[in-house]
């Protein structure tokens, strides 16, 4: 069976998240695990009362089990509850280790980098499993309609295509923007062939940015009107574009729409 992990860390403030995610599992016929992760640092076991206060909000946590279980029931799907607690992007990339996806929230900036999306991008890369990130004003609608895969022929992007390779299957629509065809590019992975002998039929649309590549993917995500952005992640040194900026960062901070990473 597909196993989906949905992290969840405020509930009252996930309903996009949470739509979304049981939609997909409904559309992928998968068992949905909802992981609230206590995190453990430093500023809290510093407290006179540290201990404490972590076994209060793994008791509070604990206790949201009946809620997710009425979630599960009421989206028809199969579903449990795990609480667990330690170092964010450890707990997150050890338990994906038995998933095939993990979905989280992609909150607005400047929130963005500073908390979730990053914490979760860092678990890509130390767990490398792929992520869905969902805005958290996405309206809910069929998880998987129109499906955009951002292609530029590497290695990253390749793992990303076939990380999203159930998802590409369950589409209504999927389309490659091609990025390989300007002077210049890398020799690129056969992609169109493979796509095909794996049965998905795609329209591809040659691409070539002229300024920021983020910017413009996202350009042409916004014009196509899709549903779903697949995109490799960190295609750079992962240390240079945490710090100069890169596609990836650039939908961390700005997509609008669900966005699919892979390491």
């Amino acid at each position: 069976m597909t196993e989906l992990i949905v992290t969840v860390a405020e509930p009252e403030r996930e309903a996009p998240l949470l739509d979304y995610a049981f939609s997909l599992a409904r559309q992928w016929h998968a068992w949905v695990t909802g992981l609230c992760v206590i995190p453990i640092d430093a500023v809290v076991m510093a407290l006179p009362d540290g201990a404490g206060i972590l076994a209060a909000e793994q008791r509070d946590a604990l206790a949201d089990e009946a809620w997710w279980q009425q979630r599960c029931k009421a989206a028809a799907v199969g579903g449990s509850w795990e609480v667990v607690c330690g170092v964010y992007r450890k707990v997150v990339a050890e338990r994906a280790s038995l998933a095939d996806l993990v979905i989280g929230r992609l909150p607005g900036w400047p929130v963005s980098l500073q908390d979730a999306s990053r914490r979760l991008a860092e678990s890509l890369v130390h767990g490398g499993c792929p992520i869905i990130l969902v805005p958290d004003d996405w309206v809910a609608r069929p998880a998987i309609g129109h499906v955009l895969l951002a292609w530029n022929g590497s290695a990253p992007a390749a793992r990303a295509a076939r990380a999203a390779l159930p998802l590409l299957r369950m589409a209504d629509r999927v389309t490659v923007l091609d990025g390989t065809h300007r002077p210049g590019a890398r020799i690129a992975a056969p992609l169109r062939e493979w796509l095909a002998r794996q049965g998905v039929p795609c329209e591809w649309r040659p691409f070539e940015a002229r300024g920021d590549v983020g910017e413009a993917i996202h350009h042409e995500a916004a014009g196509l009107g899709v549903d779903l952005l697949v995109q490799g992640a960190w295609g750079r040194r992962r240390a240079s574009e945490r710090l100069l900026g890169g596609a990836t960062r650039h939908s961390l901070r700005h997509s609008r729409l669900p966005l699919l990473l892979a390491p």
